[in-house]
């Protein structure tokens, strides 16, 4: 597989090369090139996540797989654990590791100038018949909107550590690489800094997975996409995860474009009532 250093020098090389033809290139899952039309087929499949990174003379389109089991060391195992133990508060000895992963968190200055970014579209007719079409603020943003947004995020997240940490033998940990004047807007809430370990491990591929669950035994699952608690229990649940990878195999092949098991498509899914 290929780690965080690699990809970037991919992204530099497709810059130099881009520059002296398209401005826009596809990357496949083992970090090809590919045509568009391939790239965007290969989107609709229900466990691929299909991420974009743009500089101001390049898009790179990155395919990458929505879900991934694997296997650590023992001496990774035990370095991973002794590591989460000490930065934790829950000192239990405990059957998993759970990690929800962000790449960057971040204060009201940021959170500000991405709000200035969403706009939705709004239509009206004119009394000549014509439709219109403009682009319009999507709702008023503050920092007291902020601060209730930021506030309300911090209640349903210790909510689902408790809930969690209660119900079964885990360690639930929120992890982060980069912060810019987001600590402080916390209120009590506990977050582990990621030193790079769990970067060019788990997450070398920027806003691909972002949950983590690790078993005693070292086996791992990674998630970039939505699961719902149900789907999260049953992989706690379950000691032994070899039908959960058969039906991800199954999941990849076009015999089964609506997932099988726990990858099946979601009639419904709202983030408010699940914690991943």
């Amino acid at each position: 597989m290929f780690n965080r250093s690699t990809f970037l020098l991919l992204l530099i090389f497709l810059f130099c090369t881009a520059m002296l033809s398209q401005n826009s290139v596809y990357i496949d899952e083992d970090f090809t090139t590919m045509d568009s039309i391939s790239y965007y087929k290969k989107c609709k499949g229900i466990t691929k996540k299909c991420l974009q990174y743009k500089t101001d003379s390049l898009t790179v389109n990155k395919l990458s797989p929505m879900y991934r089991f694997g296997k650590l060391k023992v001496d990774e195992y035990d370095q991973i654990k002794t590591l989460i133990q000490s930065k934790s508060n829950n000192t239990k000895e405990n059957k998993y590791i759970v990690i929800k992963y962000y790449d960057s968190i971040f204060g009201f200055e940021r959170a500000e100038k991405i709000h200035a970014k969403h706009k939705i579209t709004e239509s009206f007719k004119r009394s000549s018949g014509k439709v219109y079409v403009r682009q319009v603020k999507s709702h008023p943003f503050n920092e007291d909107i902020f601060k209730e947004e930021r506030a309300d995020w911090q209640k349903r997240r210790e909510k689902c550590i408790e809930k969690y940490e209660k119900r079964y033998p885990l360690d639930f940990v929120h992890m982060y690489k980069t912060e810019e004047n987001a600590l402080s807007t916390y209120v009590d809430f506990e977050w582990i800094k990621d030193q790079g370990a769990f970067k060019n491990k788990f997450f070398d591929v920027q806003n691909n997975y972002n949950l983590l669950i690790i078993k005693s035994d070292g086996e791992y699952f990674l998630s970039g996409g939505h699961l719902t608690n149900s789907r999260f229990e049953k992989l706690l649940k379950t000691d032994d995860w070899t039908k959960f990878k058969a039906d991800l195999e199954a999941s990849n092949t076009k015999n089964f474009t609506e997932g099988k098991g726990i990858f099946s498509k979601y009639e419904f899914y709202h983030n408010s009532k699940h914690c991943f």
